[in-house]
């Protein structure tokens, strides 16, 4: 899979934020074809450059606020206001019901270790080529 999204960051609620994995949120417009609500891997490109990407396509609360949140893996940068450009890469896991704060802060660091693994492989298999 590889499907490639781009837009503006808009901010958000800041619940990723107190999670621990801070994101850029874009909002998915009307019209747009995207892949199954879930958390993916992939690549984020700011400015020219590529980051490793922890990506969440979700609903929001309400269930009518499609949205792509973006965490770049090992990285603080500011992102609102700026255009990025998203490119999914693999589904790691799909939604799942929030079971609280502390349940999802856990579950969440465990995505960012996944995808952080998922990408140092990524790397491995670009500089053996």
């Amino acid at each position: 899979m590889q499907l490639s999204f781009q837009g503006r960051v808009v901010p958000g609620e800041g619940m990723a934020r107190r999670l621990g994995c801070p994101t850029a949120n874009i909002a998915v417009e009307q019209g747009v074809i995207i892949p199954a609500l879930g958390v993916y891997v992939g690549e984020t490109e700011v400015n020219g450059r590529r980051y490793g990407s922890l990506i969440c396509i979700n609903d929001g609360r309400t269930g009518y606020n499609l949205k792509m949140e973006v965490h770049l893996l090992g990285q603080d940068i500011e992102l609102n206001g700026k255009r990025i450009k998203v490119r999914l890469v693999d589904k790691i896991r799909d939604l799942i019901p929030y079971p609280g704060e502390k349940e999802m802060a856990e579950i969440v660091q465990q995505d960012m270790v996944k995808a952080t693994a998922w990408m140092q492989g990524l790397e491995t298999q670009k500089s053996a080529v």
